[in-house]
């Protein structure tokens, strides 16, 4: 099964149905650096957006704004038209040039809870930045060991309130960086930021990863032109 595909499974597709959709909804180290950059009249780009939650989220604090929601998976971007019928959304494939946006530059464009569940992660960061006019936020899983992403070794299941084998036999790479591969990862793959700035805490994997690693940092990225 495809990545795009899992992302469709019903029990997949009813999780995010009211989750990552509120303020309180928001992990501390994403609103460490959100809070400080809403802006009236913003133009945001979201990277693996799902529903289009964050537009309801900017929208608690925002009475006007532009948000583009991108997704892998036709489903979740339907239902996130459906939803959030004044915003714009897109399906795109995974590992591709997102053409729908043309060479369009954003506020804010976030990338967050999609890095540590898919292989092309560090192209995604590249490709993240090339649409970014003023501010990146990313979000990466990391400890001080050897970086994991063979999903032989470190995977995640897609039982998001789900338990049947289908759901535990469809898993995607569970990523965990190297600190220090983290942050050249970042660099390199920003070329020309001005700051590059992180915030996170040490958390258990989550209880849907089978990986030989039991806490990681959940940092959060945020990289200014």
């Amino acid at each position: 099964m495809s990545n795009a595909d899992a992302w469709g499974l019903p029990g997949v597709l009813s999780f995010f149905d009211a989750a990552r959709s509120t303020v309180d909804q928001v992990y501390p180290s994403e609103w460490f650096f959100l809070r400080d950059r809403l802006r009236r009249g913003m133009n945001v780009l979201d990277v693996g957006c799902a529903q289009g939650g964050f537009a309801a989220i900017l929208g608690e604090h925002l009475d006007h704004f532009h948000y583009t929601g991108i997704d892998i998976n036709a489903e979740m971007i339907a239902k996130a038209r459906q939803r959030h019928p004044g915003h714009e959304f897109h399906v795109v494939a995974e590992d591709t040039e997102w053409q729908c946006l043309g060479g369009r530059q954003f506020d804010l464009v976030m990338v967050l809870g999609i890095l540590h569940l898919h292989e092309g992660w560090r192209d995604t960061i590249a490709r993240a930045w090339g649409h970014t006019g003023s501010c990146l936020m990313l979000d990466l899983r990391e400890h001080q060991g050897q970086t994991l992403e063979d999903k032989t070794m470190s995977s995640f299941s897609m039982c998001f309130g789900a338990d049947d084998d289908l759901y535990e036999q469809t898993r995607l790479p569970y990523v965990i960086v190297n600190s220090a591969e983290a942050l050249a990862e970042v660099r390199r793959n920003t070329p020309g930021a001005g700051r590059v700035s992180h915030y996170g805490y040490l958390h258990p994997v989550s209880a849907a990863a089978r990986t030989p690693v039991a806490e990681v940092m959940t940092n959060v990225w945020c990289v200014e032109r």
